[in-house]
């Protein structure tokens, strides 16, 4: 082939693309669920293994990020960073409302934060958590943006893979565009050309493709007549 044509991804791409979505769920909970935050996490500072079990999810979660933003596909990177943005807020979330009472109303504990991410994320808050404060609403609010610029990017992301397939559909067959077929075929209409030949002779000469009456042509045994001259030689 001259030219390297860009191949359809194959399952075996889909299937990596979605253990690496799965191993960032895992990390990102792990990491959820045991990096210390707050000042009166009493477990955090004596749990030696938690603090250890952190640490290790957060290498394991950088891993998985830089794997899926250098090899997954676009839709694949758009829910890493859907997933990334709510661990990272629930857990901001958290600390605000632990660290300065009063900023949020109903949150306690880190499920509580997730929680109240994920129905702001939604648009479907339900008023049982708020947020109080200015802090808390500045949180919000980025909140909001984002989600308008992920459904933003996700629009676009599919609007480009309705067209790849749209141009692919509409792509010449690679068998017709071959030039070794199209030289095979250019033998082949050569090859038939002497049928056709005559037919073409007798338009470039009609004088040669006059048939001769055969009751002028003279019998058998005699001498064909000789056509008249009227004396004068050339």
């Amino acid at each position: 082939m001259s030219k390297q044509q860009t191949l359809p991804r194959k399952p075996a791409g889909l299937a990596s693309d979605t253990l690496n979505t799965v191993g960032l769920v895992i990390a990102l909970g792990t990491f959820f669920a045991t990096v210390p935050l707050a000042t009166h996490d009493d477990d955090a500072g004596a749990a030696w293994w938690l603090i250890a079990l952190a640490i290790g999810s957060s290498l394991l979660l950088t891993g998985v990020v830089v794997r899926m933003f250098r090899r997954s596909g676009n839709l694949f990177r758009l829910l890493a960073l859907l997933l990334i943005v709510a661990v990272v807020c629930a857990l901001g979330i958290y600390t605000v409302a632990t660290e300065l009472p009063g900023q949020f109303a109903g949150i306690e504990t880190r499920i509580d934060a997730l929680y109240f991410t994920l129905t702001t994320m939604t648009t479907t808050g339900y008023g049982d958590i708020h947020a109080v404060g200015q802090l808390a609403r500045i949180i919000v609010s980025f909140i909001f943006l984002f989600d308008l610029v992920f459904l933003g990017l996700v629009g676009v992301e599919l609007s480009r893979i309705a067209q790849r397939k749209q141009d692919d559909s509409e792509a010449p067959d690679p068998v017709s565009a071959d030039p070794h077929n199209s030289a095979v075929s250019h033998t082949e209409d050569e090859l038939a050309a002497p049928e056709d030949a005559p037919t073409e002779m007798s338009a470039a000469h009609p004088e040669a493709a006059v048939e001769v009456d055969p009751a002028a042509r003279p019998p058998a045994g005699q001498p064909a007549p000789q056509p008249e001259t009227d004396g004068t030689v050339a």
